[in-house]
């Protein structure tokens, strides 16, 4: 269901609103939404916004081929997921400037900066307690990146080495829980994961396959991905759990966009091959 603009019916007064055809705003300026409920009923639901008209993001932008900047522009994966399921509900996406990843879902929890977060955020249990997960956006699974010539070739030789991860991610976690007597060393950004490793401040790096394989063949020729973990891992936006109306017109959208193609080409876009 789409969300219409708040500033263009404003003036059809409460009855509008009372019935549910438009989102009205809020007494705190935050615009908002109606949408079905999911039994179908006549009963509605407003999906509150940051900004009217706007579906504004929170991601980290050094998380490629998911989200990144070139400029000033942020491009990817997700960032094109984001831009067409915004389209689709009528809305535009708006990034803000890039976000700490350990911290977007407290920001989300919070209120009043973003209505959603991305960044390859992998659904667990544990985050599902802090936050709603809209539908799986794509798949994915943990990748382990040495030096050539360092001697490691496999996950079982890098017991009690110094592994670089970014923090806050299932990266970090597996690791710990896998990897014995490991010192497992957080970085905030992607970026300075792979500069550990190549000023020899680590031994190796986990984290999320596709991110690793992009790095390695684009930026980090000098280094290998030596083993892919099979975690099974699987992406979706994070969004308030005071916001469920948002989370159901999200998954309406994606559900569309798989429908009509525009999610296969834009995985085509940045994997190289079809989402099946």
């Amino acid at each position: 269901m789409k969300l219409k603009n708040i500033g263009a019916v404003i003036g059809a007064g409460m009855l509008v609103c009372a019935l549910g055809l438009v989102g009205c705003s809020g007494n705190d300026g935050a615009s908002s939404a109606s949408s079905s409920a999911a039994d179908g009923s006549a009963a509605t639901e407003e999906a509150t916004l940051v900004n009217d008209g706007k579906l504004t993001v929170a991601a980290s932008l050094d998380f490629p081929p998911f989200e990144n900047l070139e400029g000033e522009e942020a491009v990817g994966f997700e960032v094109d997921l984001m831009k067409a399921l915004a389209e689709q509900m009528g809305l535009e996406a708006d990034y803000l400037p890039s976000t700490k990843f350990d911290t977007i879902i407290p920001l989300i929890t919070a209120g009043g900066q973003a209505d959603v977060g991305v960044s390859g955020f992998t659904v667990t249990e544990d985050r599902k307690k802090e936050i709603d997960f809209t539908d799986v956006i794509i798949d994915s699974n943990q990748g382990v990146v040495v030096m050539p010539g360092s001697g490691y070739t496999s996950v079982d030789d890098l017991e009690g080495k110094r592994i670089a991860t970014q923090s806050g991610t299932t990266g970090y976690d597996w690791a710990v829980e896998n990897i014995p007597g490991a010192d497992v060393i957080p970085y905030d950004e992607m970026t300075a994961v792979f500069a550990a490793l190549q000023g020899n401040q680590a031994d190796a790096i986990v984290a999320d396959l596709p991110v690793v394989q992009y790095y390695v063949n684009t930026a980090y020729t000098d280094m290998e991905v030596m083993a892919e973990i099979p975690t099974g891992e699987q992406y979706a936006i994070v969004v308030s759990k005071d916001n469920p109306a948002l989370t159901q017109q999200l998954n309406e959208a994606l559900a569309e966009l798989k429908a009509n193609g525009t999610y296969d080409e834009i995985y085509e876009k940045w994997f190289g091959a079809s989402a099946e």
